[in-house]
């Protein structure tokens, strides 16, 4: 259904674990070259070798979203290795090391460094790749949001309002691109069950949150893929500054 992903080239943010390792294993499958990369070096490197060792394109390249040199030099190490980029996934982000609490217990020193990550880190990967996927068939680039900025909490409020400028920023950078011929969308998940998501102090996946949901089951990354390849496929041409909410139908009866 997507073989006009086949042999493109896709660099995958915060892919050492969690949904980022989904992410890349799934472009990979497709037919793509992959970059792995992620500010975790050891699970980086494993995931690029394990995806080696399966027969798939794969190399690691060590980088932090949050440092402009250093996703500059990702983008073009990239473009070096593979001769430019198809498809960006900006992933990486602050979730799991961020605890639950009160807006009065979130230091300005925590909301910076969510806000470096979560938003910057789109922004300037964005900016970084744009020049190497210019006027390529099918250039595409995929947010990771969330439906937190939907549901408001105040638990997390940094990480809300930073997904929420996700969201803009997807729509932002879609206008700014549109020109180069790349498209920008996002996706928003639900609760997906991560480590990071299951490690939560709060049970995001307790009876009480599953029944408010329309589909009656926690979400795992593997949901995330569908949605995924679609984006980045032609399946979506036509398609640029949208936010696929995936979250098994939460956020629509809340």
């Amino acid at each position: 259904m997507f073989e006009d992903l086949n042999g493109k080239v896709a660099i995958v943010t915060g892919a050492g674990r969690g949904i980022g390792l989904a992410y890349v294993t799934a472009l990979a499958e497709a037919g793509l070259k992959v970059v792995v990369s992620d500010i975790l070096r050891e699970e980086g490197e494993k995931t690029a070798a394990d995806l080696r060792e399966k027969g798939y394109e794969a190399i690691f390249i060590h980088a932090d979203v949050s440092d402009q040199e250093s996703v500059q030099s990702l983008a073009a190490q990239t473009a070096e290795a593979f001769g430019g980029i198809d498809t960006l996934v900006n992933n990486a982000g602050l979730w799991g090391d961020l605890e639950f609490a009160s807006v009065f217990d979130i230091s300005p020193d925590r909301w910076d460094r969510s806000f470096a990550v979560n938003v910057k880190g789109v922004f300037q990967m964005s900016v970084a790749a744009a020049p190497y996927m210019r006027d390529r068939p099918g250039a595409a680039i995929i947010n990771q949001a969330s439906t937190a900025p939907y549901i408001a909490t105040p638990r997390t409020a940094d990480y809300s309002a930073g997904k929420a400028a996700v969201i803009t920023l997807t729509k932002t950078l879609a206008k700014s691109f549109g020109e180069m011929g790349i498209r920008v969308n996002a996706i928003a998940p639900g609760g997906i069950a991560t480590e990071a998501s299951l490690n939560k102090s709060v049970n995001l996946f307790a009876a009480e949150q599953i029944a408010q949901q329309c589909v009656k089951r926690a979400g795992q990354p593997s949901d995330l893929i569908g949605p995924l390849l679609f984006l980045a496929s032609e399946a979506s041409g036509y398609m640029s500054g949208q936010t696929l909410v995936v979250d098994g139908g939460k956020t629509m009866t809340a």
